[in-house]
C-alpha cells in the first residue's frame, strides 16, 4: 500500500475511531465469484459449490466497507464462502449511522447476524439484550489478544486495534537542544521547558468537547502508560482518593502553569491538534496510529508515551477498534462464529490472513494472535512503532461503560476548570467518581 493510501485512510479512521456509504449487497448471483480490491473476479471452485449446497447466509452490518478500498471487504466474505459455503451479506453505513441501523433493526426486529460494534456503544447494547455472550458459542475466542466485557461476560471481539502513540517532531527537539525524546514525566517536563524557551509549542493537549476524547486519549493515555487506571483490581471505577490519578492531574497541571502546552486546549478537537502538528506547530502529539500519514512532510519519530519516574513495567495503549459481536437474535450462531473466526485466524484458524490483510490496509494492528501483516508498504515510522506497540497491552477503560460520550464530557469540563486553578485535584476526582458511579442511570 503507497503512503498516499495511508493518508487517505488515516483521515477515515480517525472519524470512525473517535469513541466516544450505502447498502452493499454480497454475493447474490446464482455464479459464485470472488471479488479482488481491484474489481477482477474470478471462479470459486467446484469444492466450494459442493459446499455451499448446505450453507446459509449471514448478514453482517457495518461501516469497514466503506473504508476499506472498493470491493476488499467483499473479496473476504467470498474467501468465507469458498472455506465454508456459508454467504455474508453485507449491509454497510456510515460508522455514524451504524448504531442506528443496528438499534432500528433490534427494534423491528430485522437487525443483523454479525454486528460490527464501537465501544461506547457496548453497555448500551448489552442493556438491550442485542448481543450474545461470546462464551455460549464456539467463538475462538483464544486467538484474540483483548476481549470486551460487560459484568465480566465476552460480548465483544476487536479485529483491528487502532493505537495512540506519541508524536514527536524531530527538528523541533534538534532546534531547541533536546537531545533524546522524551521517556519519563521528569525528561518531558524538561524537554517541554527547552521547547518553549526555543520559541515553539510543546506538547498539544485537545480538551474540546464537540467530541470529548483527548480526556481518553491524551490525558488516560497518558495515564494508562504509566499503569495508572480509573479502576481498581476488581475492575471497579475508583478515582475519588486515587493518589496515581492526582499525581497524572498533577503533572500536567504543572504543563501547563509553565505555559508549554499548545494554545487552546478547552476548545482544541483531535483534528485541530492532528493537524496543528502536521503544520509543525508543536513538538508533541498523541494521535492515532492510521493518521501517520498526513506526517509524511516532518521529520518525525513515533513512541511510546513518557511514564512516571518510577515505572518499570509494561506500557498501556489507548486504542479504539474495529470489533464485532453477534445479534442475540441470529438464527444461525454456528455460521456467523465461524465467520468471526475466519477474521480472526484465516482459512485454517492459524494463518491470520483475514486480520493481517485487514491491520495492513487499514493502518492498524491486528487483534489477532496468529496475524502477520506486511507493513513493507508503510511509513518507516509505523513500522518501528509496531515493534514498540508489541512490547505492551492495549487498554481504554472507557469501552463499555454506559453513557461514555456524556462522562467524557463532564470528566473533561472538570480537567479543565482544574488546570485553569478553578477546581482543586481532590474534588476533581470526586466529581469523576459520581460521574462514573451514575452512568447509565
Amino acid at each position: 500500500m503507497k503512503i498516499s493510501r495511508f493518508v487517505k485512510l488515516g483521515i477515515t479512521t480517525v472519524l470512525s475511531c473517535a469513541l466516544l456509504t450505502g447498502l452493499v449487497g454480497c454475493g447474490n448471483n446464482s455464479t459464485p465469484k470472488a471479488e479482488s480490491s481491484g474489481g477482477d473476479t474470478k471462479e470459486v471452485s467446484s469444492e466450494a459449490e459442493t459446499k455451499k449446497a448446505g450453507g446459509v447466509t449471514i448478514k453482517f452490518q457495518q461501516w469497514w466497507g466503506g473504508e476499506l478500498p472498493e470491493g476488499y471487504l467483499q473479496k473476504i466474505c467470498d474467501e468465507y464462502e469458498a472455506a465454508t459455503g456459508n454467504k455474508v451479506e453485507l449491509l454497510t453505513a456510515p460508522w455514524a449511522d451504524t448504531k442506528t441501523a443496528i438499534t432500528a433493526g433490534a427494534t423491528n426486529g430485522t437487525i443483523a447476524d454479525v454486528l460490527s460494534i464501537d465501544g461506547a456503544w457496548l453497555s448500551e447494547f448489552v442493556d438491550m439484550g442485542i448481543l450474545t455472550d461470546l462464551s455460549t458459542v464456539d467463538v475462538k475466542l483464544d486467538l484474540a489478544s483483548d476481549v470486551w466485557k460487560v459484568d465480566n461476560k465476552e460480548y465483544v471481539v476487536p479485529i483491528l486495534n487502532f493505537a495512540y502513540p506519541m508524536y514527536v517532531n524531530m527538528d523541533i527537539l534538534e532546534k531547541s537542544g533536546v537531545e533524546k525524546i522524551p521517556t519519563t514525566w521528569t525528561e518531558l517536563e524538561q524537554a517541554c521547558e527547552k521547547i518553549k524557551a526555543a520559541g515553539y509549542s510543546a506538547l498539544a493537549l485537545n480538551l474540546g468537547t464537540t467530541n470529548a476524547n483527548g480526556i481518553q486519549n491524551v490525558f488516560m493515555g497518558t495515564g494508562w502508560a504509566s499503569g495508572i487506571a480509573l479502576k481498581d483490581k476488581d475492575g471497579k471505577y475508583l478515582t475519588k482518593d486515587n493518589s496515581e490519578l492526582a499525581s497524572l492531574a498533577e503533572m500536567y497541571k504543572k504543563l501547563y502553569d509553565l505555559g508549554v502546552l499548545y494554545p487552546g486546549m478547552s476548545t482544541l478537537e483531535e483534528a485541530e491538534m492532528t493537524s496543528n502538528f502536521a503544520a509543525g506547530n508543536c513538538a508533541f502529539t498523541i494521535a492515532s496510529a492510521a493518521t501517520m500519514s498526513q506526517f509524511e512532510k516532518l521529520n518525525f519519530k513515533a513512541a511510546t508515551i513518557p511514564v512516571k519516574d518510577d515505572y518499570k513495567e509494561q506500557s498501556g495503549i489507548c486504542y479504539a477498534s474495529w470489533a464485532v459481536g453477534i445479534s442475540e437474535s441470529c438464527e444461525n450462531k454456528e455460521a456467523a462464529a465461524e465467520f468471526i473466526n475466519f477474521l480472526l485466524g484465516g482459512k485454517d484458524g492459524k494463518d491470520g490472513s483475514a486480520s493481517a490483510g485487514l491491520a495492513s490496509t487499514m493502518s492498524a494492528f491486528p487483534n489477532s494472535k496468529v496475524a502477520t501483516p506486511d507493513y513493507s508498504s508503510a511509513p518507516t515510522q509505523f513500522q518501528e512503532y509496531y515493534e514498540e506497540y508489541k512490547k505492551n497491552y492495549v487498554i481504554n477503560e472507557f469501552i463499555g461503560l454506559a453513557n461514555a460520550s456524556d462522562v467524557m464530557t463532564s470528566m473533561t469540563n472538570d480537567l479543565v476548570m482544574y488546570l485553569e486553578g478553578e477546581m482543586d485535584v481532590n474534588k476533581m476526582l470526586e466529581n469523576w467518581q459520581n460521574y462514573l458511579d451514575n452512568a447509565g442511570k
